[in-house]
């Protein structure tokens, strides 16, 4: 079997990613190695790549990963409870938990006392556990789902964080059928909750950005109000109380990290709505928000950070169930090999594209 991998290895902000070659050490029991296929270059690569956000170094960036079993210690088996064989197609969950810990026994295994988090961990005697390389060890505690054929690659790569937490962001919110609903970021994420909102018999969906390219894409959506706010947030207030009766909308759900979309966000948000914090992944300042307004409105406001085993298997239905003409199956811009990967990142960060790509 094979015992190295070429990977492309991040040493800070500021510095060029390397190709080097990487040991990859036996699998242990519980554990797989994985040839990776494509991996997409999600937002935190980018802030983390940027240096908005800390990462321990040398690493291998990527969580955004799929590819096929080369290799597994043991008998493994994917999220609907069947074996797992060499050559399955498959994508895996943003990190491995234990399984055992006091947050895994409560049911937030994403916070994990042991976690290790695929495209964040330092690299050391694991081998590579991110996607920019052309093999990766999957660890024990890592929920595994196959890919359905009709998804093409470029359609499944976002699955196991853009998509899977947009499905998280949904179900900690609660039922959003009947719902009015407002949207902060029209980039890969807001675009996915605004289509699964909508699947979900969501009324209205008013997604903002300050970009009308990105706003383009949800033109196709039916139900989807796409709001270029810009420097003025005067349109998206006045286009939510037109439809709302003066109310405001039932949920929000903030997707780019600024605290001044957030503060928006609660602008528009109706007495009793509930507001969910999804983008703010990186320091930003304080929101303008007293427990007094709490209070008096009624508000529910809870945060989303990595998603549960649940909301994996949950984005790989979604994305099955829609067209693949659907702008959340086409996410993908232009694609990269892995010897290009700096100019994909420098594409990234210059072009703002919704994904960019990496086929190993």
């Amino acid at each position: 079997m094979i015992r190295s991998t070429t990977a492309a290895v991040f040493h800070g902000p500021g510095k060029p990613i390397e190709l080097t070659e990487v040991a990859i050490p036996p699998p242990e029991p519980g554990e797989l190695i994985v040839e990776v296929t494509l991996c997409t270059i999600c937002g935190s690569d980018l802030h983390t790549f940027s240096g908005r956000r800390s990462c321990e170094c040398p690493t291998i960036l990527g969580h955004e990963i799929i590819g096929r079993v080369l290799e597994l210690k043991g008998s493994i088996k994917d999220m609907s409870g069947r074996d797992l064989h060499p050559g399955d197609r498959v994508t895996w969950s943003i990190a491995a938990s234990c399984g055992d810990c006091f947050y895994c026994s409560n049911s937030i295994p994403q916070k994990c006392e042991q976690l290790a988090k695929y495209g964040h961990e330092a690299l050391a005697t694991q081998g590579p556990v991110g996607g920019l390389a052309k093999h990766c060890r999957i660890m024990a505690g890592t929920a595994v789902c196959r890919i359905p054929d009709s998804l093409e690659d470029t359609a499944a790569c976002p699955a196991n964080c853009c998509t899977a937490t947009a499905a998280a962001a949904l179900r900690t919110a609660g039922p959003v059928n009947q719902s009015s609903i407002a949207i902060m970021g029209a980039g890969s994420l807001g675009l996915t909750t605004a289509a699964m909102a909508l699947q979900q018999q969501a009324t209205t969906v008013f997604l903002a950005d300050v970009d009308d390219a990105r706003l383009q894409r949800a033109e196709s959506l039916a139900g989807c109000v796409p709001v270029c706010v810009g420097n003025d947030t005067e349109q998206l207030r006045q286009a939510v109380s037109g439809q709302t009766h003066g109310r405001g909308v039932d949920v929000v759900f903030e997707m780019t990290g600024s605290t001044t979309a957030a503060e928006t966000g609660l602008d528009v948000l109706r007495i009793g709505g509930r507001l969910v914090l999804v983008g703010a992944v990186f320091p930003d300042r304080a929101m303008d928000l007293t427990a007094e307004t709490i209070v008096r409105r009624l508000l529910r406001i809870e945060g989303v950070h990595n998603y549960q085993p649940q909301d994996l298997r949950a984005a790989i239905e979604f994305l099955e169930s829609v067209p693949a003409e659907s702008p959340v199956r086409n996410l993908v811009d232009r694609t990269f090999s892995l010897d290009a990967v700096n100019e994909a990142f420098q594409f990234a960060l210059e072009n703002r594209p919704l994904r960019v790509a990496v086929r190993p």
